[in-house]
């Protein structure tokens, strides 16, 4: 008799190997090619993707003077000489105009390049969307959303679902002490720096982060940048896949950010996603947002019901449940027309009805049976969920929408109905995934020094992160190619 053996976890990849998945990795070649040429003077040493290569091995060895002085190493740069000829063999031609030069690539090199190019703001975009591309098409080589994968509308499979997280990086130097003051006119709202005594003064009088601001979540505030990522794994161990990074510009932004980095990858990925997980800072608007425009599935909690401080002690501190009203939904019976009151209890449709004492109670949460999504002439989403509704007379099936109506500006609607409800199986298993993202932003913030952002300014820091997320992909990438090896036929690759 056979018995079934859980297959043995990747190993951990060696610093060289490391090297070797960063320059093997195809998506660094095609990021490069956006990096122009300068056009006049001495031509560089090094080709586009070697600088751009030096950025993500900055995020392995957390120190840029670190990397300058193991590439000077000559067995370094011998294997990176190898693996670029190893890769432009197997790559298109115009992605590896050229092998590395003799000279090793230096700290002075990329700062050059970073500060005067992978900053701008239309190359960084552009640097961003081509990730986003590539990001996609490695996903697709892991069996990742795949339009004609596994899971549905009413059941959506974990292989087809992307989640994401924001977390703040600390500065490289302390704040200097300042206040927010608004123009009672205008609206605008500017910061005013503050001496030692307390006085306003033109600028701070030492190094200081211009684009840093104050971010509060569930642990506090904290001072710093918050940068947003998506991402899709498999079951395997070393399958997660960065999909896309960006910047929240200024507190309170970062659902809108993750909702325009939802829509950038929806662009690429079309029918191979089916739900998104995130965390409360989804709300009404983000939620209808992402349903209309995309067609996806929004996997999240009802944020809790507040309270007063005497409801908090009358409670004991637990939280209360979110009621949101649907109506009353009839069907017909031998004995004439029977109505059930509907509501949706933190995120879940019920039927509910009064208890004694004329307080609302569940009665039963209702069975989700079928989700549909039409698409209308305007080119948006419109979802209508199925539920079976038991009855003493005969169970009925009613047909709800998460959708508010015309009137619902606030979109109240979509803020407290949820397709896939907490408590369901699909839940449980979607929801679950946003752990991994914390994960990750664990990881990235370990390839800084003392937790602290590794550059100055928020275009900086979003190459570091960029470059992260390069690093981590180019390392599943090697990790699958490591798989294929041991298990022929296990995934493809598009090269």
């Amino acid at each position: 008799m056979s018995r079934l053996r859980a297959l043995p976890a990747p190993r951990r990849l060696s610093t060289a190997e490391q090297i070797e998945a960063v320059f093997a990795h195809p998506a660094l070649y095609e990021l490069a090619q956006v990096i122009p040429r300068p056009p006049v003077g001495r031509p560089p040493a090094n080709p586009a993707y070697v600088v751009l290569a030096y950025g993500v091995l900055a995020r392995l060895f957390r120190s840029g003077i670190r990397v300058q002085a193991e590439l000077a190493h000559p067995t370094t740069w011998r294997l990176v000489h190898d693996t670029v000829a190893r890769a432009a063999a197997r790559l298109p031609e115009s992605l590896v105009p050229r092998l590395p030069g003799d000279r090793p690539a230096t700290f002075e090199a990329f700062r050059n390049a970073r500060d005067r190019y992978l900053t701008a703001p239309d190359l960084a975009a552009e640097l961003r969307q081509r990730f986003i591309t590539g990001a996609v098409r490695q996903a697709h080589d892991l069996g990742l959303l795949d339009p004609n994968g596994p899971g549905s509308l009413s059941h959506p499979d974990r292989s087809r679902t992307i989640y994401g997280d924001g977390t703040v990086v600390r500065p490289l130097y302390r704040p200097p002490a300042a206040r927010r003051k608004t123009d009672p006119r205008t609206g605008e709202t500017r910061v005013v720096y503050l001496d030692a005594a307390g006085d306003p003064i033109d600028a701070p009088t030492r190094r200081f982060d211009p684009d840093v601001a104050e971010y509060h979540g569930h642990t506090g505030s904290v001072t710093g940048q918050n940068f947003v990522a998506l991402y899709v794994r498999g079951d395997a161990p070393q399958q997660r896949v960065v999909l896309a990074v960006d910047r929240v510009p200024r507190p309170g932004q970062e659902a809108d950010t993750a909702v325009e980095l939802i829509k950038q990858v929806h662009a690429v990925a079309g029918g191979g996603i089916q739900a998104v997980a995130y965390d409360g800072a989804f709300q009404g608007p983000q939620i209808e947002e992402i349903m209309t425009r995309t067609g996806l599935i929004v996997i999240n909690k009802v944020a809790a019901a507040p309270q007063s401080s005497e409801q908090k002690q009358r409670s004991g501190g637990a939280k209360v449940p979110r009621w949101f009203p649907l109506g009353v939904w009839e069907h017909d019976t031998d004995a004439g027309a029977c109505g059930h009151t509907l509501a949706a209890v933190n995120g879940a449709v019920s039927e509910i009805g009064l208890d004694e004492a004329g307080e609302p109670v569940v009665l039963v949460r209702l069975d989700r049976l079928q989700v549909k999504r039409s698409r209308r002439a305007t080119g948006l989403y419109h979802f209508n969920v199925a539920y079976r509704v038991p009855c003493p007379a005969g169970a009925f099936t009613a047909w709800i929408t998460p959708h508010g109506e015309a009137g619902d500006a606030d979109h109240r609607r979509a803020g407290h109905v949820r397709v896939v409800a907490e408590g369901e199986p699909e839940f449980t298993k979607l929801y679950g995934l946003r752990n991994d993202a914390e994960s990750w932003n664990s990881m990235f913030k370990r390839s800084l020094l003392v937790d602290r952002a590794m550059s100055l300014g928020g275009a900086r820091q979003l190459v570091d992160v960029l470059c992260f997320a390069l690093l981590h992909n180019a390392t599943t990438a090697h990790q699958a190619t490591l798989s294929r090896k041991n298990r022929p036929g296990l995934t493809r690759t598009a090269y």
